[in-house]
């Protein structure tokens, strides 16, 4: 692969792995965020601009200046729908147009692409305030801001007298137009399908089991799988079938998604779909436990390389985990109330002893990661 010079969208743990990976070979990069909070990217890239992202014109004046040949990010909505933008309007490598990557961002234009095309259906309504879901009767259901990542403003709801409350909550996480979605709340194990498609051929489509939290922190991550273990093979298969039947509805012929999907008792259901690498670093288990380099996969067929299909490794009866850290917002970071695992393929810590822990859901927020095989 070549080297060249990259702007980075974004500056924390997810985009820290890109930022690595290409000053590993021999990249110029400069990172930027709209903050500076000491997030790793800032001192891993070779220099860092504080610059709202979402300021496209300013973003390609930066570009240009640093005669930038790729602008990229891989685990945040906001980073890529920006980098998709500037790259389109300064004509440089880009998977997705940026009407396609409007639908992935918004939940009511995915649900309706999938409903009506008969792909893993789901009950949902989009409403402006908390009368217009008065109509609403599905229950359990999950509320959700129609544009916003990372579990801000998601509340489950279990009876109609706790519905105004759990709209407000999601149209305030929201970004203009403030809306939410309502959505048929789906009983069963979550699973997430992370594909690289090159050349119109799903070279690869890795699945994995997804870990979440219940209770006040209802849908945070806790960590991933590999392989799936909680869920029958006819179902694991029928995720497969599904996740390679919504992309080529989708016409993609090249780039990187990620599925989250819960599997129910009729079978799977796609929950969101990102055009984008996952947030939760689950390339390195893809990476420990099937020996694919998911990221590198990624950035070669964004250059213009040509990805043959990958065929990873199986292990009968093992199994890899990707585990989360975590502790409320806040606080300071004390890395000794989080050991290492003796048996960790990789550790990672996302702050230093002493540093408040910043909020990104307001819940519960990740301080560290490992991977391991059980």
């Amino acid at each position: 692969m070549k080297n060249g010079t990259a702007i980075v969208l974004g500056a924390n743990a997810g985009q820290a792995d890109l930022i690595r990976y290409l000053k590993e070979r021999d990249w110029t990069v400069t990172a930027v965020s709209g903050r500076q909070v000491g997030d790793p990217g800032e001192t891993l890239a070779d220099d860092f601009e504080k610059l709202d992202i979402r300021d496209i014109d300013a973003v390609c004046r930066l570009a240009r200046a640093r005669q930038a040949e790729i602008i990229y990010s891989i685990s945040s909505d906001v980073a890529i729908t920006a980098a998709t933008e500037a790259s389109e309007k300064l004509g440089l490598p880009h998977f997705f147009d940026s009407g396609l990557v409007d639908v992935f961002n918004k939940k009511p234009l995915l649900r309706e692409f999938l409903n009506s095309r008969g792909l893993s259906p789901v009950a949902f309504a989009e409403v402006a305030s908390a009368d217009e879901a008065r109509g609403w009767n599905v229950f359990p259901c999950v509320v959700k801001p129609t544009d916003a990542q990372g579990q801000r403003g998601v509340t489950k709801v279990l009876e109609k007298g706790d519905l105004a409350a759990a709209v407000d909550e999601a149209i305030a996480a929201c970004k203009e137009p403030r809306r939410a979605i309502l959505e048929a709340f789906l009983e069963g194990v979550e699973i997430s399908c992370n594909v690289l498609v090159s050349d119109g051929e799903l070279v690869v489509s890795e699945l994995s089991e997804r870990l979440v939290h219940t209770g006040p922190n209802f849908g945070i991550p806790v960590g991933h799988l590999i392989p799936i273990v909680n869920v029958p093979e006819h179902h694991v298969k029928a995720a497969a079938k599904l996740v390679e039947e919504v992309t080529r509805a989708l016409r993609i012929e090249n780039g990187t998604l990620y599925y989250q999907m819960i599997v129910t008792p009729d079978g799977p259901r796609i929950v969101e779909i990102a055009p984008r690498l996952d947030g939760c670093h689950v390339w390195r288990l893809i990476k420990a436990a099937r020996g694919i380099d998911f990221l590198d996969g990624a950035v070669r067929r964004l250059l213009g390389e040509s990805v043959p299909k990958q065929q990873g490794r199986e292990e009968p009866g093992a199994v890899y985990e990707l585990m989360f850290q975590q502790m409320p917002p806040g606080q300071a970071f004390d890395k000794s109330r989080f050991p290492v695992p003796a048996d960790a393929l990789y550790h990672e810590y996302r702050y230093a002893d002493g540093q408040q822990v910043v909020p990104v859901n307001g819940r519960l927020e990740v301080v560290g990661y490992y991977v391991r095989k059980r």
